[in-house]
């Protein structure tokens, strides 16, 4: 075995142990929001370090640049998808499409209208 197929499975572990970290993280998480700071450890440490033994493993080719561009989509929708997955939480949770007048987060879009005073 050379250095460069140790480098390899080196990556490809780190990449199945982070994503079992993640799967179990989230498994242990009480709180649904809690559960989703999990899944970026995957999707974008995980990802990255694939993309990383797919370069090492094919060179400059067409695979690699395939696996580098779904990596760049998957780390651009990651917290698209994370956020949207929060707020269908948190109105699940409050039970109604709208937040009621004590809720800490509300958006006032009439202070944000006025600009500086």
């Amino acid at each position: 075995m050379t250095f460069l197929h140790i480098g390899i499975i080196f990556l490809l572990a780190l990449t199945v142990s982070l994503c079992w970290l993640g799967a179990i993280g989230m498994w242990r998480m009480r709180e649904p929001m809690q559960a989703l700071h999990y899944l970026s450890l995957p999707a974008s440490v995980g990802m990255v370090v694939l993309t990383v033994a797919v370069f090492l493993q094919e060179g400059f080719g067409q695979v690699a640049f395939k696996t580098a561009l779904i990596a760049i989509v998957l780390l651009g929708i990651n917290s698209v998808v994370s956020h949207a997955t929060a707020r269908a939480f948190r109105l699940r949770q409050l039970g109604t499409g709208e937040s009621p007048d004590s809720d800490a987060l509300r958006f006032e879009a009439s202070h944000s209208s006025q600009g500086p005073r």
